[in-house]
C-alpha cells in the first residue's frame, strides 16, 4: 500500500469515475485500476462496484475512503511543514575567523527583519569550504581568500589584517610597536605558532613573512594547529607568538591579556568573501541573506 494507490481511491470515489480520476491525476486509466485492485488483494476484499454506471463503494470501500483522506490529508500538511521549514533554513560553511567573529553580528542583524529564519553552519578551513561550494555542500560559503574556481562567485564583504600576537608580559611590554626592525626580530628569535596549511591565515601569513624577507624554514615553529582559543591561551601562557586575525584577538588585547603589534613595511590587509555557485538560483531565505551580507559589505 502506498500513497499513489490510495490517491487513486480518493479520486475514484470523489469524481465517481476511472476515467475522470485518471484525468486528474494526469495519469492512465489503467494506472488507476491497477492501483484499486492492488489495494483491494492487498485488503482481501472488495473496495468498489464495478458493474454500475457510476463507481459506488462497498462497506469495506467507505472504510478505507475516510482513512485514505485522513492518511492523505496528514501527509500533505506534513510535507508542507517540512518545506516550509526548509525553505527558512541556510546552510553555510565558514572559515574559522567569519564562523567565530563576523557571522554571529551578521546573522544577528538579519534575523531582526527574518526572525523565522535558521541555519546550519559548518566551520573548515576556507580551502575545505570552497571545496564543499564545489560539491554542493552548502547554499553560502564565508572564506578568507579569493576563490579562483570558474563555477563559483565571490564577493568581498568585509576587511580584516593580520597583526603579530604576543603574550602581554614585561618583555613584550618593552618592545616599540613602531619599530619595524624590533617586530622583524621577534618574528626571527621567538617560538612561532603556526595555523596549518588550509587556512586563508596561514596563506595571508605566508606572503607578510615573504615580504618581509623571512623564510618560513627560518623560523623556530613550536606548534600547528587551527583552534584559534587554543592558539590565543598558548599565546597568553607564553608558548609563542603567532600571525592572527585582528578580529580574532582584539577582545583580549582590549582586555589587556595579549599585545598585538602591527608590521611595518608589508600589506597585511585581507578580505572576507562570502562565495556561491554560478548559474545556481539562489531561492528564498538564502537569497535575502547573500544580498544582506553584500549589502552590508558595500555599506
Amino acid at each position: 500500500m502506498d500513497f499513489k494507490q490510495l490517491r487513486s481511491l480518493v479520486a475514484v470515489i470523489e469524481y465517481g469515475s476511472f476515467t475522470t480520476a485518471a484525468e486528474k491525476l494526469r495519469i492512465s486509466q489503467p494506472t488507476v485500476s491497477t492501483h484499486i485492485r492492488t489495494l483491494e488483494e492487498e485488503l482481501g476484499t472488495p473496495l468498489v462496484l464495478r458493474s454500475t454506471k457510476r463507481v459506488e463503494l462497498t462497506a469495506s470501500g467507505y472504510k478505507m475512503y475516510d482513512q485514505a483522506v485522513s492518511l492523505l490529508s496528514m501527509h500533505d500538511r506534513m510535507l508542507q511543514n517540512m518545506r516550509r521549514r526548509e525553505s527558512n533554513v541556510v546552510y553555510l560553511g565558514a572559515s574559522s575567523i567569519p564562523s567565530g567573529y563576523i557571522l554571529p553580528k551578521i546573522l544577528a542583524e538579519f534575523c531582526e527583519t527574518h526572525p523565522d529564519t535558521s541555519f546550519v553552519i559548518s566551520q573548515d578551513s576556507s580551502q575545505g569550504v570552497i571545496d564543499s561550494m564545489l560539491a554542493g555542500v552548502y547554499d553560502l560559503g564565508f572564506v578568507g581568500m579569493p576563490v579562483k574556481e570558474d563555477t563559483l562567485e565571490a564577493v568581498p564583504f568585509c576587511d580584516d589584517r593580520i597583526v603579530l600576537v604576543t603574550a602581554n608580559s614585561e618583555r613584550f611590554q618593552a618592545i616599540d610597536g613602531n619599530d619595524a626592525e624590533a617586530i622583524k626580530n621577534l618574528l626571527t628569535s621567538e617560538h612561532i605558532i603556526m595555523r596549518k596549511t588550509g587556512s586563508a591565515t596561514r596563506a595571508t601569513g605566508s606572503h607578510i613573512l615573504e615580504g618581509l624577507g623571512i623564510e618560513e624554514a627560518d623560523l623556530n615553529i613550536v606548534a600547528h594547529l587551527d583552534d584559534l582559543e587554543a592558539i590565543k591561551n598558548l599565546v597568553e601562557q607564553g608558548l609563542g607568538i603567532s600571525l592572527m586575525s585582528e578580529y580574532a584577538v582584539r577582545n583580549r588585547v582590549a582586555s589587556g591579556w595579549l599585545r598585538a603589534f602591527d608590521i611595518p613595511g608589508v600589506d597585511t590587509f585581507r578580505r572576507f568573501y562570502v562565495v556561491s555557485r554560478k548559474n545556481v538560483e539562489l531561492g528564498g531565505k538564502t537569497d535575502e541573506l547573500h544580498r544582506f551580507v553584500q549589502q552590508r559589505g558595500q555599506r
